[in-house]
């Protein structure tokens, strides 16, 4: 049995308890949140036996063996180092930090403590996504030139959410975004900001951006979220020798086409009668119309199914790197954490000047 501490009592803190139940051995023993009214009610919800009345007597408790920091970004660091400094090891919902400063403080604590720190990107560690890894890896495509990404969905304005609050790390980007950008991290390699543009709403975030990154091997990627407006939720990955498609939803993907092809040459225009033939009005309208009729022809189809809500992979993970003793994990690296929030607060910077980096 692997004993897990939870710190907040929101949305992301009981997706992680409804997925502990799909997970290995994961079982939630404790909960803090700034509101005991709150954490009692959550440890009821989902049998937590313990409530912590602070942080303090949180960390120092020895019925956890990891926390999950189910909170807003910007009270990761504080809450981060305290938990590492007591020694346990820590499992932070993304995003990593609400600054590079925060997070790469949260980083070299855990590696100055010897203790395991995640960022809980759980979307890679789901079937797919690991499928999505090895496709690439074998080459499938060739050699990866572009990948696009969105999360997006229309959401009411409300200034109690977390997400249209500025003080609490707010934000399209941070909130969506991140996904299409973990993703692009993941697969495409280091990158480098190349342009973002923004939307501000009423309460001061993001609500609509775009972000393009320039990859160290040569790649772009665009990625697109929205509070506001409901987007593909798709991710797409084109290479020299054909494409890859990830169905929706982008966060917990589950279906991914392949689609094959192969390079041309436009040395050759060949003769005259073909070319015109070619292009005519009547070949241009077979060719529509042979297409329309011919369903499924190209992509090749497959399925790579979670268990549960999908949130007890990443759980599996943090206990199998406990036990093994290691400080980080290979799927989810610290120093990729610390990129990914520090190219967000470059691309912040474009349209919020009082951004921390």
């Amino acid at each position: 049995m692997f004993r897990w501490g939870i710190i907040g009592s929101g949305f992301a803190a009981r997706k992680f308890a409804f997925g502990l139940r799909q997970s290995s051995d994961g079982i939630a023993t404790l909960v803090h949140s700034r509101s005991q009214d709150n954490a009692s009610a959550f440890a009821r919800d989902f049998g937590v036996a313990e409530v912590a009345a602070s942080l303090a007597a949180a960390t120092q408790s020895s019925n956890v063996d990891a926390f999950y920091i189910a909170t807003p970004p910007t009270a990761h660091r504080a809450q981060a180092l305290a938990c590492l400094g007591a020694g346990k090891p820590v499992l932070i919902e993304k995003p990593f930090a609400a600054s590079r400063a925060d997070a790469a403080a949260i980083a070299d604590m855990a590696r100055a403590q010897g203790v395991f720190c995640m960022e809980g990107m759980w979307t890679r560690f789901l079937p797919a996504s690991i499928r999505l890894r090895t496709l690439i890896k074998e080459g499938v495509i060739g050699t990866p030139r572009s990948l696009s990404g969105s999360f997006g969905a229309s959401n009411i304005v409300d200034e109690g959410d977390n997400q249209f609050r500025p003080d609490l790390g707010g934000g399209a980007l941070l909130h969506r975004g991140i996904y299409a950008l973990s993703m692009a991290i993941d697969l495409l390699g280091p990158a480098t900001l190349a342009a973002s543009a923004a939307t501000l709403g009423a309460t001061g975030v993001d609500e609509d951006c775009v972000v393009v990154l320039r990859h160290t091997n040569g790649a772009l990627a665009t990625l697109r979220s929205s509070l506001r407006a409901p987007l593909p939720n798709t991710l797409t990955i084109e290479g020299t020798h054909g494409l890859i498609k990830v169905s929706p939803p982008i966060y917990r993907p589950f279906r991914i086409e392949v689609l094959k092809s192969r390079p041309t040459s436009r040395g050759k225009r060949g003769s005259q009668r073909m070319e015109a033939l070619r292009e005519s009005a009547s070949t241009q309208g077979l060719q529509q119309c042979i297409a329309g009729r011919l369903p499924g022809r190209g992509p090749s189809a497959m399925a790579a199914h979670y268990r549960g809500n999908g949130y007890g992979y990443e759980a599996d993970e943090v206990a199998r790197c406990v036990r093994q003793g290691a400080i980080e994990s290979d799927v989810m690296p610290l120093d990729q954490s610390v990129e990914m929030v520090g190219l967000m607060g470059q691309a912040r910077l474009a349209w919020l000047p009082e951004a921390k980096t």
